[in-house]
């Protein structure tokens, strides 16, 4: 009778491993490969120059890759960790700063981020343009932190429902083993007695 509850215990856990083995991801044993530089990133030759207006204003337009103007858009400029500055885009895509002085500027709408060189009105360089005008994606992007995060929280949900259903299978295994190990003892104390049982 032992040895059948270490076989049952045996092929207990080996289901249990096959059900755990069956959630890891397939990615998790492949070689990883050297990762490519972020190309969204802004890299230091895309930073583009544009200058003040004569009120200090900084002006610009969001488009579509149609070219089509984006209503509503925010758009957001950084110095740094710090929000210096941000607007929505009207009904032409049209939007104004005031407020800024010149220097380095990181500008986003949405997922797409472009580094301007803002200079004032007198210190702008010959040609250097008055306007900014940013293509802005319209389909949703999803970042790959947002997919990770995401994939982390499924495992989780999915590892807890089937460690709740091992617990609950290696419950009934056990329960089954003993109710089974009653049933012998019973079949051997009545069968063993001859006849009727005594009275109590």
């Amino acid at each position: 009778m032992k040895r059948m509850f270490t076989w049952k215990w045996a092929l207990a856990t080996m289901a249990c491993l096959g059900l755990l083995a069956g959630q890891v991801p397939a990615g998790a044993f492949t070689p990883s490969e050297p990762t490519q530089p972020n190309q969204s990133a802004p890299s230091p030759q895309a930073i583009s120059d544009v200058a003040l207006d004569t009120q200090g204003r900084l002006s610009g337009q969001v488009v579509d890759e149609q070219g089509q103007p984006r209503t509503g858009v925010v758009v957001e400029l950084r110095q740094g960790s710090r929000l210096a500055a941000q607007a929505v885009t009207d009904h032409r895509g049209q939007f104004s700063v005031t407020g800024l002085s010149g220097g380095l500027y990181l500008l986003t709408t949405g997922s797409t981020q472009q580094l301007f060189r803002v200079w004032t009105t007198a210190a702008a360089p010959p040609q250097t343009r008055t306007a900014i005008v940013l293509v802005s994606e319209t389909r949703p992007v999803v970042r790959g932190n947002d997919v990770i995060e995401t994939i982390d929280e499924i495992d989780m949900i999915t590892l807890t429902m089937v460690g709740t259903s091992i617990a609950s299978l290696t419950v009934a295994l056990v329960s089954l083993d003993e109710i089974r190990d009653l049933e012998d003892q019973v079949d051997s104390l009545v069968g063993g007695g001859g006849g009727a049982p005594a009275s109590p």
